[in-house]
C-alpha cells in the first residue's frame, strides 16, 4: 500500500482506531492523556480545550439517545423509514413462538434473521427460500440468545458498503467482502486460509488493520453448505466464502471505493445519519449498482452503526487509504 501514515510506537496494545486518533492528535501537538487504557479511553488536551474520546469515535458529539437509536435496529429502521429512506421489509419479534408463527410468511423468501442489539455480525443467520422449519428455528434461537428482540427481514442481494459519515459529509466508503480465499488449484482451503493469515496486516482483537480468518464451527458450516470442508481444494481462481456476514472483525476484506460511489448514495448516507441525529456513524448500504443513481429497487440501508471503526478506511485490504482521524479532531474543535 502507498501513502500510509505510520502509527505511533508504544500504543500497540490499543485498538487500531484509537492508535489512529492518538497519532493524529500528537501530530497537531495535542496532549494525549490515557484515562483507562484497557477501555481505549483518552482525554485530548489543547490549551484550555479538552475532550474525552473512547474507542476513537465515541465523543460528546453524539448523545446517549442517538447511540440507543443506532444500537437498536427496530428504532433505527423506524427513523429511516419515517425520513423516506429505503430499508428492507421485515418484522420484529421478542419470543420464539411469535417468530415461528411467521415461518410460512417468510418461507418462499430469502431472509436475514438478526438480533436487534448486537455488533460485529454476531448471531446473524441468512435463511434460504424453502428452508426447513428446523433450520429456521435454529437461526431464530441463535439470534434470540444474543438479544431480547430479533428482526426477520428480506435479504437484499448485492455487495455491502460501509459509508463513514463525519459531520455532514461522507469521508470514506469501503466495500466489505466476507471472509474468503481464492483457489490456486493445488492448496486446500485450510492451507489457503493459513497463507492469507500470514499477511502482517492480519491479527486478532482489533489491534491490526485486518482480522485473521478463523476456522471455527461457523466457517465449517458455511463450507458444508457449499459441499466443501477445510480439506477441499478449490480450482485456480475460484473464490470460496467462509462467512455470510461481511464484517472485517470476522476476517472480511475492506476494499476502498470512495471515488466510485454515485454522489446520491453519499447524500442518502448523510440523510440517514441526520435521521438518527448522529454526527459520527457508519451507514451500511447494500446495492448492486453503487456507481449509478440509486432507485428503491437497487439499494437498501441495512444499519446505522454507532462507534464505527476507522482502520478499515485507513488501512484497506486494497484501494486508496483514507485519513479519517483528523476529521474527528476537526469536529471536536481542535486546531
Amino acid at each position: 500500500m502507498t501513502d500510509t501514515k505510520p502509527l505511533p510506537s508504544g500504543f500497540e496494545d490499543l485498538e487500531i482506531s484509537t492508535q489512529i486518533i492518538i497519532r493524529d492528535a500528537l501530530a497537531r501537538g495535542i496532549q494525549v492523556e490515557m484515562v483507562d487504557r484497557k477501555e481505549n479511553f483518552l482525554r485530548l488536551i489543547q490549551g484550555n480545550h479538552s475532550e474525552f474520546v473512547k474507542e476513537a469515535s465515541k465523543t460528546r458529539l453524539d448523545s446517549l439517545m442517538t447511540y440507543l437509536v443506532m444500537e437498536n435496529k427496530i428504532a433505527s429502521k423506524l427513523v429511516l423509514k419515517e425520513n423516506g429512506i429505503r430499508v428492507p421489509v421485515g418484522r420484529n419479534y421478542s419470543n420464539l413462538e411469535e417468530a415461528l408463527a411467521d415461518y410460512t410468511f417468510f418461507l418462499d423468501k430469502k431472509k436475514v434473521i438478526k438480533p436487534v442489539t448486537t455488533n460485529f455480525g454476531l448471531g446473524i443467520g441468512i435463511s434460504e427460500p424453502g428452508d426447513s422449519l428446523d433450520k429456521f428455528t435454529s437461526f431464530v434461537k441463535i439470534a434470540l440468545g444474543l438479544s431480547n428482540s430479533i428482526i426477520i427481514e428480506e435479504f437484499i442481494e448485492g455487495p455491502e458498503y460501509r459509508f463513514l459519515v463525519l459531520g455532514e459529509e461522507v469521508i470514506a466508503v469501503c466495500n466489505r467482502v466476507p471472509a474468503n480465499v481464492t483457489g490456486d488449484g493445488k492448496s486446500s482451503i485450510r492451507e489457503l486460509i493459513l497463507k492469507k493469515n500470514e499477511d502482517p496486516r492480519r491479527g486478532e482483537g482489533h489491534k491490526t488493520a485486518l482480522e485473521k480468518i478463523q476456522m471455527s464451527e461457523v466457517e465449517l458450516q458455511i463450507l458444508k453448505d457449499q459441499g466443501l470442508n477445510f480439506g477441499s481444494i478449490p480450482s485456480s481462481g475460484e473464490q470460496i466464502f467462509l462467512r455470510k456476514n461481511s464484517n472485517i472483525s470476522t476476517g472480511g476484506d475492506s476494499l476502498d471505493v470512495t471515488d466510485n460511489v454515485h454522489p446520491d448514495f453519499k447524500a442518502i448516507a448523510v440523510s440517514a445519519a441526520k435521521a438518527a441525529g448522529a454526527m459520527i456513524c457508519g451507514i451500511d448500504i447494500i446495492s448492486s449498482q453503487i456507481e449509478s443513481k440509486p432507485n428503491v429497487k437497487t439499494y437498501a440501508i441495512l444499519e446505522i452503526n454507532f462507534n464505527p471503526v476507522l482502520y478499515i478506511h485507513e488501512f484497506p485490504y486494497s484501494g486508496k487509504p483514507r485519513f479519517v482521524g483528523d476529521k474527528i479532531l476537526d469536529l471536536l474543535g481542535f486546531h
